[in-house]
């Protein structure tokens, strides 16, 4: 018998499809799939024609999907599969001092999408919802070894009809597969709830601690001018770990898949974007700060005819990158209040320019594009610390 042609196998090929009408335009199908799914300019996601559906698993391409938008023509396989993976050994014992414990509620309603706070403004509405952090205590975590920590979700938040919505969904395939094993531990969720009429639009973000923060806004200038508490790592983060050892702050800190920054601590000086080398980190008004290679960040220059001799900056300093030494006068500089003025140790600058806000006397300068977009109280709070 003759083998069959490549225009025969892909005539018989079973097929995706997406239903318009379900789909929300989240993306997820497109970047996980970008063989078998593109975005259409209707802002719908669309199947390829001819796409080779073999290429995954139906199953996952299916699940992929927070709105179940994504058809398939053939039957579906199964759920992935646990028992692929290799079973611990002794998960037993482990499994059955947790079979006892009070299941944390919180974290429940966050796997429902219950965990949402919202503050009202004058110009705008903060809505927040913290997504699940931890895996449920189920069986199948312990006999396969899966981590406790909750991996990243996939969120997607839009309006409909006089309603704000959240849909969120387990992205990573064996936390997925084991969402088909408990009743309390579902694979996605949408959360929606009323918006006031008269709203022009809103803005969002999701940390890497699966914070969804989304701001509504009643007026047009105030969505405009609005900038964020803080500079923010996007999901391009390889968790490289640069950021965190430049911010002057210590306020970034991360794990193995994205670094996060805490806009407590954060004073927008953009040193992280300048240093990460993965353009990965935008600025508080949503704009990605530009990186700039390692040998040519400008380091902080000392005006001496303007210093002081004060050494405010060089107990701001938190790289030890500024010292005081005596005054060498050759007649060229007047300094009658000080014997004393900063100097730079060019190596161990980073460019945060937090000697430069600190100098009332504008002695010192970091000559690099990238500005604080607003000091703001954690500023403040930073310099006032015990530290």
């Amino acid at each position: 018998m003759a083998e069959p042609t490549s225009e025969q196998t892909l005539s018989t090929r079973e097929t995706f499809r997406v239903d318009p009408e379900l789909c929300i335009a989240c993306d997820a199908c497109c970047q996980e799939f970008p063989e078998v799914f593109v975005m259409g300019d209707d802002e719908k996601a669309h199947e390829i024609e001819d796409h080779d559906s073999t290429l995954y698993s139906a199953r996952t391409v299916v699940d992929t999907c927070p709105t179940s938008a994504i058809g398939y023509s053939g039957e579906l396989p199964p759920a992935e599969d646990l028992a692929q993976l290799d079973e611990v050994d002794g998960w037993e014992i482990e499994w059955a001092r947790w079979r006892g414990v009070e299941e944390d509620t919180r974290e429940r309603d966050r796997r429902y999408g219950r965990d949402l706070s919202v503050e009202e403004f004058a110009d705008h509405v903060r809505v927040r919802l913290q997504l699940p952090t931890r895996v449920p205590a189920v069986r199948d975590r312990f006999r396969y070894g899966l981590p406790e920590g909750m991996p990243a979700y996939g969120s997607h938040v839009y309006t409909v009809a006089g309603s704000l919505l959240i849909t969120a969904w387990v992205t990573d395939p064996k936390m997925r597969a084991l969402t088909h094993t408990s009743s309390s531990f579902p694979g996605q969720f949408t959360t929606t709830m009323d918006i006031e009429r008269g709203l022009v639009g809103f803005k969002q973000r999701s940390d890497a601690h699966g914070l969804v923060e989304i701001v509504l806004f009643r007026d047009e200038r105030t969505m405009e001018e609005w900038s964020w508490e803080s500079h923010f790592i996007t999901d391009a983060c390889t968790a490289c770990s640069i950021c965190e050892r430049v911010c002057p702050t210590n306020a970034i800190t991360g794990g193995e898949e994205r670094y996060q920054i805490d806009p407590e601590l954060c004073i927008n000086c953009s040193v992280c974007g300048v240093y990460c080398p993965f353009d990965a980190i935008d600025d508080s008004r949503e704009v990605l700060v530009g990186k700039i290679k390692p040998k040519k960040v400008p380091k902080a220059l000392v005006h001496e005819e303007l210093c002081t001799g004060c050494e405010f900056c060089t107990h701001v300093c938190p790289f030890d990158a500024l010292v005081m030494r005596p005054l060498v006068d050759d007649g060229a500089l007047h300094h009658p209040q000080t014997s004393t003025v900063a100097e730079v140790i060019p190596k161990n600058c980073t460019s945060c320019k937090l000697c430069e806000q600190v100098c009332i006397k504008d002695a010192i300068e970091v000559p690099r594009p990238h500005q604080f977009a607003d000091i703001g109280m954690s500023f403040m709070s930073y310099l006032t610390d015990d530290r």
